[in-house]
């Protein structure tokens, strides 16, 4: 039979002490650079090796468990892949350092089912995925003696979280000014749900960017989606009964924009020719549906990841001290944007697949 790998294994192969090694197996990874970290973990799983999982949580008192909340208002995430990219990234990560999840699902009791997990003692620490504005986990939180790092919102620097997301307004930015760069001033729209942090991040960085272009913003084109392809058909209804069209709209993401294009073409609008429409999230679910969509790619997976390693960092060494990570997205430059009818003479735009950065 195959001998187990021992720690001073995986110190061997990463080319670290032991004592390092085991100090970023346990977490203790703010004392040691970045390549380190991640040469022992590569190492460690390279060589499939595993802590013993009983033994260290008997000595230290936990679980090794943590919860993965989904927020009881929070929809959205329950029809569509963005949670499961999420959980994908953090499992990758506990896996590593054999710690294991709960799911704690969307129902009205999940303060109450949380309580009696800590009173329990039956998880180390939560991850709270997306709570929305007035969220009661938000509240809870404030009371709770629990490690928790909230993945897919920035939420407001009065709230002392722990938080991992995407650039949202830095990329909700660089789509406008693209937009902007290819002849566009008539611009309108889709607002995300009202409740979410991220919709109210990229409608404040799309007004920003026209602000700083001198563009004005046309109230009777910003239009209020929910990140849904029905609010995106809503959408389209509402604008197309107005006297003027903008030349583009941008959604604050793909659902939307794809319910837009929808209601656009059974009216006889064509997209881009006459109308030109950009999304954010590319979502794989969305994207067959509307193949051709210029939008925004971020990285689901790597937001779940590093939220487990911020939230393993907390257990481990008791600093839970609050940091906010913001991950860079990436332009997906497709077909649905066509220069301003100004520049009809213009090249249209390059088709990158892989995403760039204007």
């Amino acid at each position: 039979m195959k001998q187990k790998p021992t720690l001073r294994d995986v110190a061997q192969h990463a080319g670290c002490s032991i004592t390092t090694t085991s100090n970023i197996l346990q977490g203790r990874h703010n004392l040691y650079r970045t390549e380190t970290v991640e040469r022992v973990l590569g190492a460690a799983r390279a060589l499939g090796y595993r802590t013993n999982h009983i033994a260290r949580s008997l000595a230290k008192q936990r679980t090794a468990t943590i919860g993965f909340v989904l927020d009881p208002n929070h929809a959205r995430l329950t029809h569509n892949d963005y949670a499961q990219h999420v959980l994908d990234g953090v499992l990758a990560y506990l896996e590593l350092c054999d710690y294991d999840v709960r799911l704690i699902s969307p129902r009205s009791n999940v303060l109450e089912r949380l309580w009696n997990r800590i009173d329990n003692g039956t998880i180390d620490g939560a991850i709270l995925l997306a709570p929305v504005m007035g969220s009661p986990l938000l509240e809870w939180h404030r009371h709770s003696r629990l490690p928790v790092v909230i993945a897919g919102s920035t939420l407001p620097e009065s709230y002392e979280f722990t938080t991992v997301d995407i650039d949202n307004e830095g990329a909700m930015a660089t789509l406008t000014e693209w937009v902007l760069q290819q002849g566009h001033r008539a611009v309108g729209f889709i607002k995300g749900h009202p409740l979410h942090w991220s919709a109210l991040q990229r409608e404040r960085a799309f007004r920003q960017t026209l602000a700083q272009w001198n563009v004005p913003v046309r109230e009777e084109w910003i239009l209020q989606g929910n990140y849904t392809i029905e609010s995106g058909r809503r959408a389209a209804e509402q604008l197309l009964r107005q006297s003027s069209l903008p030349s583009v709209v941008i959604c604050a993401d793909d659902a939307s924009a794809a319910g837009f294009i929808q209601r656009c073409t059974e009216q006889g609008v064509r997209i881009p020719q006459d109308l030109s429409v950009a999304g954010f999230d590319d979502e794989p679910l969305i994207q067959p549906l509307v193949p051709f969509l210029t939008t925004v790619r971020h990285d689901k997976y790597q937001v779940g990841y590093l939220a487990a390693q911020l939230l393993h960092q907390q257990i481990e060494t008791g600093n839970t001290t609050p940091q906010r990570l913001l991950l860079p997205a990436a332009m997906v430059v497709r077909r649905s944007v066509l220069p301003a009818p100004a520049l009809t003479g213009s090249a249209p735009p390059q088709s990158v697949e892989g995403g760039s950065n204007p």
